[in-house]
């Protein structure tokens, strides 16, 4: 089971999420019956959906994060825990390196990857967010981007999904590896370097700050990420 579901039933109260787990694994959650879609407000952008026949919202970013919420809702209902605790956390989630925002000026932005499923989820949050057509449900009128968001994506990681983003995007591989990789994948306008980690991230905070800065890799990476940063402030 995926590390959203724990940190949304753990934000329930739940304890020993594990054997509660193993309890309730008959629980399918199907993704066609979950409608989604997209607000902001007080500044917060968020994912609405409906699932048996209720609406829910969570900060979590992402329409699949609605999937994950339905099955904690589902396993919630089992436990007895009232609506009023369920609607709470579901809007108060950890994001714990799920398409996190790290720092807002300039804006970098967390997601750990770990494997292919990981790296779609990525890149459709990367189109929904910050994609040509910025979803309207998120922007008033008045602060619609007319252009597409510049994107930076640190990478320790590489997976074929990331090839789908290509417009106005360059990506900095932390090996040579994973740059041939993605070259072997995608080979187009996409401008792509390869240099170490905290090189990377310093290059991008001093030549590429107008950029939505992405990082993405594993745990650990994430765990320095935090640290890296919070030694620049």
């Amino acid at each position: 089971m995926n590390d959203s579901i724990r940190d949304i039933l753990t934000t329930m109260g739940v304890e020993d999420v594990d054997q509660v787990l193993r309890s309730n694994s008959d629980i399918k959650i199907i993704k066609s019956h979950i409608r989604t879609y997209f607000s902001k407000e007080d500044g917060n952008a968020f994912v609405n959906f409906d699932f048996d026949k209720d609406y829910y919202k969570t900060n979590l970013r992402g329409t699949h994060q609605a999937v994950n919420c339905a099955h904690c809702i589902a396993i919630a209902k089992r436990l007895g825990i009232v609506r009023e605790v369920i609607d709470n956390a579901l809007v108060n989630v950890p994001f714990n390196g799920h398409f996190e925002t790290l720092n807002k000026q300039p804006s970098i932005i967390f997601d750990v990857v770990e494997n292919n499923t990981d790296m779609k989820n990525f890149t459709d949050c990367v189109y929904d967010y910050f994609g040509r057509k910025v979803q309207r449900s998120l922007c008033t009128p008045e602060n619609l981007h007319p252009e597409p968001f510049k994107k930076l994506v640190i990478a320790n990681t590489f997976y074929p999904e990331l090839a789908s983003i290509k417009q106005n995007v360059t990506i900095i591989f932390t090996d040579e590896a994973l740059r041939d990789q993605y070259l072997e994948t995608y080979n187009g306008i996409v401008k792509v370097f390869v240099m170490p980690f905290e090189k990377a991230l310093k290059n991008a905070l001093t030549n590429y700050s107008d950029y939505k800065i992405f990082i993405i890799g594993s745990k650990q990476l994430y765990s320095s990420s935090i640290d890296f940063i919070k030694n620049l402030r």
